[in-house]
């Protein structure tokens, strides 16, 4: 790596470009599938490569001092983790749907599956010396020595289809099946298929399924996989123990083109370049990491401003992007966006193997699940439900998709023949599901939660506004600034020409395609300061105040559906236009509306999407007027100005994120039907934000884990109506403001609005409106 090249920007995509090149032909020697990706994230190799061109993706990624997986692939941990290879070739295929139920059934996961190897070496010490020779990074001190590789030979994956992982339980949700449970134990305490078969109580489902000796049903086979990520975190190998687990604390990042002063490397950028970063993860062991997949977030924020005064709340802040190299570092491009000093964070926020750990226990069916009861005639029976048909413990199961309006759930079936699917009453949240079989040291990591940032205290960059850097570039949109500014507590008049922010670009949302909306480039917009203001990078957002809130909602009305996070739009909503709104607690089965004086004519209805929807667990009624997603947004009327925000989230992770890509699907022809119907609509899609959650509960709720391949398939499934639908980014957001448990803190969704109405309404809106 040249730390003097001219444009680093364009060598780090180059740089990306061939290690995910280099990555995706390494993943194709150890997995190969029979079909194409669900998802075009793989794409076959075309040709065999000849030794020049392997010779040149090698040295591009032995450029950033770390050797290349191509060729090295074969060895990584070759010696640590012998895995035993079953190969079933006399397998019974079944004539009917009767004979692959009894097939089936036979294939029940057992939850304890501990069959890690002990390790060929023993960990060698960690890194010695002081801080400059680590900072030097040398290679030879970083280079794992033979018996510290071992061979990725992860399952060989086939590709199937979310209609065909489902067709395998058809038989199960059938009016053929018999409910018959096998003969039970007697003492009832073997929590095996048949004594939680005979089970009628929620309260006993909850229990046994939280038990380590309670079997489950799996959604998937191991040998197959519906979406590429599923086949990436399988293919990694398994660790043999903790100390080959990442660790934030011993791992380094050093800037790549820094300037070492005593123990501090800084870089100096000026204002609208960038600096870039690497970060080495090394084990508990000080051994370096030498694949990739971890879930790695960085953001930026000031420490001084451009007088050199101190900034305690390090604010402004923006998000950092960063690029798996594949193979244990990573790079991270830092926007320099206001003068002064900052800090880079870097946060080890999931390893890959808890990555791992997280894609194995949506396929296995550990989840969250939901409880219902059926009654009739005085007959009361309870039983666990899900979002997939993988219901364990019971033969015959209750596909309610048609009384959970048309999005997919199902029940166990009772065993009281008196009492049919049907019959089905009320609902409950089942107490979170303990994932049994994680291996011990994906388990170590799991409450390992607190050593999670990586040191960085020895790092600044200086941004500043007469810097020279020929490797930089100013963005397009860097206008000189003479308002005085507020930065933290320091307030500045500033005169002349000084700049000391880059600011949003001059066209205001309302006339700019919304498309720009679905950038996947970052940052797109930095906090500015303590007040939590939010500067856009896309486009000019408006200033929002209920002048302009008013007269911007006037005679219209505001369809919010989605979770609590949806309520919480909801107010904000109603709070920044001074409505009167109705509250009925934090995630209501009915819908909520508020209203305005009669003048104005504005309405804004929260209602919830369907089940899985966790929401307590008491008891609660099911709406008989309850209806789908699809169904609501039919309903919208066809005339007047509507606006609709449709927010999926925290509770579709909970299962297969194929159940999330049915929903975005069966949404997103319901908007065509509405955009087509009505040229006044609206429409938003509201992605993920952070979640700030320990890494065990994490597992149980879904958390945020997989929240960036979410948004590839929300992108994906509105490729074709980017330009009429509007992303609600929550990401960089909530990421650079911190969560609090799984609720942003309030400033999100207030910027989620302010996005939102700010690409549909003009900027000067309340200006002329003399009703206010």
């Amino acid at each position: 790596f040249d730390p003097l090249a001219e444009n680093q920007q364009v060598f780090l995509s180059d740089v990306t470009d061939r290690s995910e090149k280099i990555h995706r032909q390494f993943l194709l020697t150890e997995t190969k599938g029979p079909e194409q990706p669900h998802v075009e994230t793989f794409k076959p190799q075309e040709k065999i490569k000849s030794d020049a061109q392997k010779q040149v993706e090698e040295n591009a990624v032995k450029g950033v001092k770390r050797e290349s997986n191509l060729s090295k692939h074969k060895r990584i941990f070759s010696q640590v983790n012998k895995r035993e290879k079953v190969v079933d070739s006399k397998k019974v295929k079944p004539q009917n749907d009767k004979d692959e139920e009894r097939i089936y059934q036979k294939k029940i996961t057992k939850t304890k599956e501990n069959v890690a190897s002990k390790p060929l070496q023993k960990p060698q010490e960690p890194f010695q010396g002081g801080e400059k020779n680590r900072m030097q990074n040398d290679q030879s001190k970083r280079k794992p020595s033979e018996s510290q590789k071992a061979k990725v030979d992860g399952p060989k994956l086939r590709h199937i289809t979310m209609e065909e992982a489902l067709r395998r339980f058809q038989y199960k949700a059938s009016s053929e099946c018999v409910n018959k449970c096998p003969q039970a134990t007697d003492d009832d305490s073997d929590l095996s298929y048949s004594s939680m078969c005979n089970f009628t109580a929620q309260a006993r489902w909850t229990n046994a399924l939280q038990q380590n000796g309670a079997e489950v049903m799996p959604f998937v086979d191991d040998d197959v996989y519906v979406y590429p990520y599923e086949r990436k975190y399988l293919s990694y190998p398994k660790l043999p123990d903790s100390s080959y687990l990442p660790s934030a604390r011993k791992s380094r990042v050093v800037l790549t083109a820094g300037v070492m002063r005593g123990k501090t490397s800084t870089a100096t950028c000026r204002l609208g370049g960038s600096a870039t970063a690497r970060l080495d993860l090394v084990d508990e062991a000080g051994r370096p990491r030498t694949l990739g997949g971890d879930e790695v977030r960085a953001w930026v924020g000031a420490t001084h401003d451009h007088n050199g005064k101190q900034i305690d709340a390090m604010y402004p802040r923006a998000m950092a992007s960063v690029v798996d190299l594949n193979n244990g570092s990573y790079m991270i491009n830092v926007s320099c966006l206001w003068a002064g000093r900052s800090r880079l964070v870097v946060n080890l926020r999931y390893p890959r193997e808890f990555m791992m750990m997280v894609v194995r226990t949506v396929r296995s069916g550990l989840s969250r699940f939901l409880g219902a009861r059926f009654e009739k005639g005085g007959i009361v029976e309870e039983v666990p439900c899900l979002a997939t048909p993988n219901i364990p413990g019971r033969p015959c199961i209750c596909n309610l998709t048609s009384l959970n309006g048309g999005g997919q759930f199902y029940c166990a079936r009772p065993l009281d023949t008196r009492l049919s699917c049907n019959d089905w009453t009320v609902s409950g949240t089942m107490t979170k599901v303990t994932p049994a079989d994680m291996p011990n040291a994906e388990g170590k990591y799991t409450m390992k939660s607190r050593e999670r940032i990586v040191p960085t205290d020895n790092i600044v960059i200086v941004t500043e506004t007469n810097a020279v850097s020929g490797n930089q570039e100013p963005l397009d949109n860097a206008k000189p600034d003479n308002k005085e500014r507020q930065l933290g507590n320091t307030s500045q008049e500033i005169s002349g020409q000084t700049q000391l922010f880059i600011h949003s670009p001059l066209e205001p949302c309302s006339k700019t395609s919304r498309k720009v909306s679905w950038t996947t480039q970052r940052p797109t917009g930095y906090w500015r300061d303590a007040d939590k203001t939010w500067v856009s990078l896309l486009c000019r957002e408006a200033t929002v105040t209920q002048t302009w809130m008013r007269a911007c909602l006037k005679d219209s009305s505001v369809w919010i559906i989605g979770d609590s996070n949806g309520v919480r739009l909801y107010y904000k909503v109603a709070q920044s236009a001074n409505l009167d709104h109705l509250d009925y607690g934090a995630m209501p089965f009915f819908d909520v509306m508020t209203r305005s004086k009669k003048t104005d004519n504005i309405k804004v209805h929260f209602t919830p999407h369907e089940h899985p929807l966790y929401v307590s667990k008491a008891w609660k009624q099911l709406d008989v007027d309850y209806i789908g997603v699809p169904d609501k947004i039919d309903a919208i009327p066809s005339k007047g100005r509507q606006f609709l925000v449709i927010h999926y989230f925290l509770h579709v992770t909970t299962v297969h994120l194929g159940l999330a890509r049915a929903r975005f699907e069966s949404a997103r022809d319901a908007i065509v039907r509405l955009l087509a119907r009505n040229p006044k609509a609206y429409v938003a899609i509201r992605g993920p934000h952070t979640v700030s959650l320990n890494h065990y509960y994490d597992i149980a709720i879904g958390g945020d884990s997989l929240a960036r391949h979410l948004v590839e398939i929300i992108a994906e499934v509105f490729e074709d109506l980017q330009d009429r639908v509007i992303f609600l980014d929550g990401w960089e957001t909530s990421l650079t403001v911190g969560s609090s448990g799984i609720h942003p803190d309030g400033s999100v969704p207030e910027e989620v609005s302010r996005r939102f109405f700010s690409f549909i309404c003009d900027e000067n809106a309340g200006d002329t409106d003399e009703n206010n």
